[in-house]
């Protein structure tokens, strides 16, 4: 149980931090006029950032596995995501960008959980 309220705290932290980045960023984007080939990669460094502190705030109570506890985060993190901004956009496209998000986001949540478990000398990785 503590898995899973550990999960869901930090993926909600990361989903708030993505909504409010995106506004700002679409403030922004509108105000100065920044070229469309930006808005996809600085898109991508902030679900990888939200992710990476969504694992850090899910594994403070593990302390293992954080491989799984990354993969989960970043699993539910892009769920939540894709379902938000499908409901704003209007529309729901399960086409191979979003299996490309979901692989990518459940690996970024993968690799943060090892590096961050790795961190910690005193826990065990597996």
């Amino acid at each position: 149980m503590v898995m899973v309220k550990s999960i869901f705290k930090g993926v909600l932290c990361a989903v708030v931090v993505t909504l409010l980045f995106v506004l700002g960023f679409a403030l922004i984007v509108q105000l100065v006029g920044i070229d469309n080939r930006v808005i996809s990669p600085v898109m991508q460094i902030v679900k990888v950032i939200c992710i990476f502190v969504a694992v850090l705030i899910a594994l403070k109570p593990a302390r293992s596995k954080g491989w799984l506890y990354g993969a989960l985060v970043g699993l539910l993190y892009m769920v939540l995501t894709f379902l938000i901004f499908s409901m704003i956009d209007g529309k729901f496209n399960l086409g191979i960008n979003a299996l490309s998000d979901l692989l990518f986001q459940t690996l970024a949540g993968l690799v943060s959980g090892v590096i961050l478990r790795l961190r910690n000398k005193d826990v065990e990785v597996a």
